[in-house]
């Protein structure tokens, strides 16, 4: 297979991967939810760290659970958007880049009551980014040379 053709399967695949990415992440955060919350804002960036320190259990693991989730949800995005798109490459770029779709999201959610815009989500979300682009960092030019 010629180079040009292996710098070619590798952009389908990643934008492949973005697409899915993106939809996965829309279904799970605005498409697949009920509109239960109306204009529910969390302000406080500790807020889920609190309720699992006061609740039982079996419900500060769900508090846990989500914080989580939240990070590991924009990983990917960390990931993907550098490795597809070299220019944006840069932590000063792909990190706004996180942050404007994390903020669209938590405003999609609030205007359309189908979650809580909650600022500590931003925050998880945007630190899952940067581990995301830390591992592209890390791995991504290990990976290119064994693809070449």
């Amino acid at each position: 297979m010629s180079a040009k053709k292996i710098v070619v399967c590798k952009a389908l695949i990643l934008a492949a991967l973005l697409a899915a990415y993106v939809y996965v992440v829309l279904h799970n955060t605005i498409l697949n939810r009920a509109p239960v919350f109306e204009g529910v804002f969390e302000i406080h960036p500790m807020a889920s760290y609190r309720r699992a320190a006061r609740a039982p259990w079996h419900l500060a693991r769900l508090e846990i659970r989500n914080l989580i989730l939240n990070t590991a949800m924009f990983m990917p995005l960390g990931t993907l958007v550098p490795a597809l798109y070299h220019r944006l490459a840069k932590f000063y770029i792909a990190l706004p880049i996180a942050l404007a779709a994390t903020i669209a999201i938590e405003i999609a959610q609030f205007v359309t009551a189908r979650g809580v815009f909650a600022v500590e989500d931003i925050l998880h979300n945007m630190a899952g980014a940067a581990i995301g682009y830390a591992l592209y960092k890390i791995f991504w030019h290990k990976l290119q040379k064994r693809l070449d």
